[in-house]
Order: C-alpha cells, then sequence, then structure tokens
C-alpha cells in the first residue's frame, strides 16, 4: 500500500478534497501519482502515454471525488487504481489490441562491474521478459501491483474486485506459470550447448 510519511489522514485529507480543496487536491495528487504513474507505464509501457494516463486519473479523481465514498476495507488508493484499470481498459478496447506485456518495461538494476555476472543476469532478464508475455493480461496485473508496487493482497483483491484468496490463488498460478516457462530450456541455448 501506498503510505509513506503521511502528513495528514486519507479521511480528513479526502473529505477536504471532496470540497475542492486546492491543497487537498495537490497532496492527494502528490501522495499518490509515483505509484498510479508505475501501474500506468507497466500496462502501456511507452512514458508519454502513461504520463497521459496518469494525468487523466487524476482530472477524472476531481470531477468524481464527490461520488467517492469509503467502503470496510477499500482504500482511496483502491479507488484510484480502479480507476487506472478503467482508462487503460478503455484505451486498449478503443485501440483494438491487447495490453502490452508488463515484463518489457521493468528497469533493469544490474549492477555494472562483472561483465559474465551483467550477461548472466541480462540473459535472466530477457527469459523472465519473454515467461511474463506468456502470462494473461490479468496475471500480469496481479503481478505488477504486488511486486512493482508492493502492495498488499487486500489491496490488490479491492483494485481487481477478487476475494483475497482468489488473489492468492492467481498469484500462486501466476508464478508456478512463471517458474515453469523460466525452467523450460530456450531453443537457442539448446543450439550453443
Amino acid at each position: 500500500m501506498l503510505r509513506g510519511d503521511l502528513k495528514t489522514s486519507d479521511d480528513d485529507l479526502i473529505r477536504r478534497a471532496q470540497a475542492l480543496d486546492p491543497g487537498a487536491l495537490a497532496e492527494l495528487y502528490d501522495r499518490y501519482f509515483d505509484g498510479i504513474y508505475r501501474y500506468a507505464y507497466t500496462r502501456i509501457g511507452h512514458q508519454a502515454d502513461a504520463e497521459d494516463l496518469t494525468e487523466q486519473v487524476f482530472l477524472k479523481m476531481v470531477d468524481s471525488i464527490h461520488t467517492y465514498r469509503p467502503r470496510q476495507g477499500a482504500g482511496f488508493s483502491s479507488w484510484l487504481y480502479r480507476i487506472a484499470h478503467n482508462l487503460v481498459v478503455d484505451r486498449y478496447r478503443r485501440a483494438g489490441r491487447e495490453a502490452v506485456a508488463l515484463a518489457d518495461h521493468l528497469e533493469d538494476r544490474t549492477p555494472r562491474t562483472n561483465p559474465e555476472l551483467m550477461f548472466q543476469t541480462s540473459e535472466d532478464r530477457r527469459r523472465l521478459f519473454d515467461a511474463m508475455q506468456q502470462l494473461t493480461p490479468e496475471q500480469q496485473q496481479l503481478i505488477a501491483l504486488r511486486f512493482i508496487d508492493n502492495l498488499d493482497v487486500d489491496e490488490v483483491a479491492r483494485i481487481m474486485k477478487r476475494r483475497p484468496g482468489a488473489v492468492h490463488s492467481m498469484q500462486h498460478r501466476a508464478l508456478a506459470s512463471l517458474n515453469r516457462l523460466m525452467s523450460q530450456v530456450d531453443p537457442a541455448e539448446a543450439r550453443r550447448a
């Protein structure tokens, strides 16, 4: 969950934002921008488009914040992620194509000192990307929310409109599929061996 060092409780901040207090709206923007942008970028894969979609999320937030009602266990970030998800779905529906694979756009944080290690890590990363592309869009979304945005299972469940148990099961299946796909021998590697 996106917690950070919160100066003001979400409840108070949301009440002020619902009254269209510019300071409260700006604080919500600052508090949630990074997470929403990361989510948009992992689903779209293009920086400018992710920035545009993120801005659309916050414009939609301002337009409809008066309708936001906290539900038991559902936080404000869940509401924002749901807006982001709906905008991503709408974007691909209009474009008539499937979502970009999450793995194509993970940042490479490989240490740059050992060339052999760099090559192996780069190769492992490529294999992970290839495997990620074979997951369903829903599994990719779950992996992005759990392991890139570091959201807990309950938060992911609210965003994806699933029960926590279903999220656990989906996560288990997605990770098992990744493990199976990663353990398969790459045909190019088999020829080299």
